[in-house]
């Protein structure tokens, strides 16, 4: 008697599971960034291989590549996780059916996951697998999953066992860690298994949008900033009707005693800035540029950046107009651009650097928790003349209040 011959599960363009407080759908390019942090995770790149200088443009390539492949040939399907993270759908994590055997009389799969630091320990990665399931099992017809993990991943496996799967087996060398072979733990979860477990199946799914345009036009689209929001300030994509208060605030003596934008600043400079240099950035991932926004009237306030020379190392770059200053909206801006550096792409260290003596500059970093790490004579460069620099630092790890007493004049506010 012949086996059954694979079959393709037909899929729908664009698959959206969820359950009102997690959601997984088909990776965009948009993602990139998230998605090149995720692989970029210490905790992904020992357990899982992940290549741990992935840059963002090599994301997009694989979200537009290996990726889309996977969904048109029906064997790999990755899906990003998304939560909502003060109140902005985020990208947390990654959730995929690898290895994808499907028959006329049901088929297998393997689940593959990984997270980012802001989707663990949330309950989010037990509800996005119970969401995999239900559409393994449901809606492709599946009969049977596989969970494999290295030994001594003690997370993975716990997370196995929470979502129904069932130990089978300890096999030498199938697992890796730190790029090494190692022993390897299987479990598994059939389809009867799992519905006698009365795990809720999600509806069946939608289709969002079109299929993905060409490769070309994808990649512009990594040049856009997520949208950040938290109380009194917004973080948003730069747009041209940005323009016209951008250049106010860069015409601004302050801002041009103490930062390198051009002199006399002008409309054709924040044209070039919006629609080129912050996209080249974005799509580099080397210059993330925010704007910073009043949330009810969308008026723009200044402009944050991470500029990401360095894996897992950032410097925090600012320019706030004198409308803003004194208000705490810098303050409120750069918390929520450490919060976008440590949790979303899990970058190490921050830095901050300044023109000596801007004493507004250090002490707002001060605020946020930055320890003075020293003044650099000569290395800061004021317009064709040597200045010197400040530089201040902080860890992931790090509180975002002061961490020392302040060493500078007292009415200093900023």
């Amino acid at each position: 008697m012949s086996e059954p011959a694979p079959t393709h599960p037909v899929l729908p363009v664009n698959p959206v599971l969820g359950d009102g407080r997690t959601t997984l759908r088909r990776l965009r390019v948009d993602d990139a960034v998230a998605f090149a942090a995720l692989n970029r995770d210490p905790l992904n790149v020992t357990w899982t291989g992940s290549q741990a200088d992935m840059s963002v443009r090599q994301a997009a390539l694989m979200i537009t590549g290996s990726i889309d492949s996977g969904w048109e040939t029906g064997h790999y399907l990755r899906f990003a996780i998304t939560e909502k993270l003060d109140g902005v759908d985020t990208l947390v994590g990654t959730l995929s059916l690898q290895e994808v055997f499907s028959t006329a009389g049901g088929g297998s799969a393997s689940v593959g996951i990984k997270m980012l630091p802001s989707g663990r320990g949330t309950g989010c990665a037990p509800r996005a697998i119970t969401l995999l399931c239900g559409f393994a099992f449901g809606n492709l017809g599946l009969e049977i999953l596989h969970w494999r993990t290295t030994s001594g991943n003690e997370a993975s496996s716990e997370l196995a066992r929470r979502t129904g799967f069932v130990h089978a087996a300890r096999i030498p060398g199938y697992g890796r860690l730190a790029g090494r072979v190692a022993d390897g733990e299987l479990f598994y979860q059939g389809r009867e298994q799992f519905q006698n477990d009365a795990a809720p199946a999600p509806e069946e799914p939608a289709t969002l949008e079109p299929e993905l345009p060409e490769l070309p036009e994808l990649l512009g689209r990594v040049a856009a900033a997520p949208i950040l929001g938290a109380g009194t300030i917004l973080l948003r994509p730069l747009t041209m009707a940005d323009a016209p208060q951008l250049v106010e605030n860069c015409r601004d003596a302050e801002a041009v005693r103490w930062t390198t934008v051009p002199l006399e600043y002008s409309m054709a400079d924040a044209e070039h800035f919006i629609n080129t240099l912050v996209p080249e950035g974005w799509q580099s991932g080397e210059t993330l540029t925010f704007a910073a926004v009043d949330p009810v009237s969308d008026a723009l306030l200044g402009v944050v950046d991470l500029q990401c020379k360095v894996p897992g190392v950032a410097s925090v770059g600012i320019n706030f107009g004198p409308h803003a200053r004194g208000t705490g909206a810098a303050q409120a801006a750069v918390a929520l651009l450490l919060d976008y550096a440590f949790d979303q792409l899990n970058l190490a260290y921050l830095h901050w650097h300044v023109l000596a003596p801007n004493w507004a500059s250090r002490k707002l970093a001060w605020k946020l928790g930055f320890h003075f790490d020293g003044q650099i004579r000569g290395d800061y460069c004021d317009r064709g003349t040597p200045k010197d620099r400040w530089v201040l630092s902080l860890a992931a790890a790090d509180e975002r209040s002061p961490q020392e007493p302040w060493t500078g004049p007292d009415a200093i506010n900023r």
